[in-house]
């Protein structure tokens, strides 16, 4: 959602812009003086996806190790992969622009895989056994205390 929000926030301030004058070519691109509304939804939406994404992936991938969910490993891992040809995708656009569209189709699919990932803990949940009791936490409340 904030990826979405941010591009859709950046390049409606950018188009504006240059409907009032400005002029973006590649010394306005380079330039540390260019602002216009919505600049910060592009940044935004750069920092999400080059380091909170992908971060949030692989910590998600570690988390699947420790839950015992069925099948776990495999969505965290498919999500993880799916994360990075997000990033290679959104990064090589700026050098082959059709890629643009894949970069978008694929920002669909990982949403898809990370609610389908989401979606399986609740069941998995609920078809895990009731919790055995802990032997030694039984046995030291049964010990009297001298």
């Amino acid at each position: 959602m904030v990826q979405a929000a941010s591009v859709a926030y950046g390049f409606c301030g950018l188009t504006k812009w240059v409907e009032n004058g400005g002029t973006l070519d590649k010394a306005s691109m380079e330039s540390d003086t260019t602002t216009f509304t919505g600049l910060t939804g592009l940044m935004v939406h750069g920092i999400f996806a080059t380091m909170v994404i992908p971060i949030v992936a692989l910590l998600f991938l570690i988390a699947s190790f420790f839950s015992k969910i069925p099948g776990g490993i495999l969505w965290a891992l498919v999500t993880l992969v799916t994360v990075i040809v997000q990033v290679a995708l959104g990064l090589l656009a700026n050098s082959v622009p059709a890629l643009g569209m894949l970069h978008g189709i694929v920002a669909l699919v990982l949403f898809g895989v990370a609610i389908t990932s989401a979606m399986r803990v609740p069941k998995a949940l609920a078809s895990r056994p009731a919790a055995a009791t802990d032997p030694v936490s039984e046995t030291a409340a049964s010990t009297p205390v001298a």
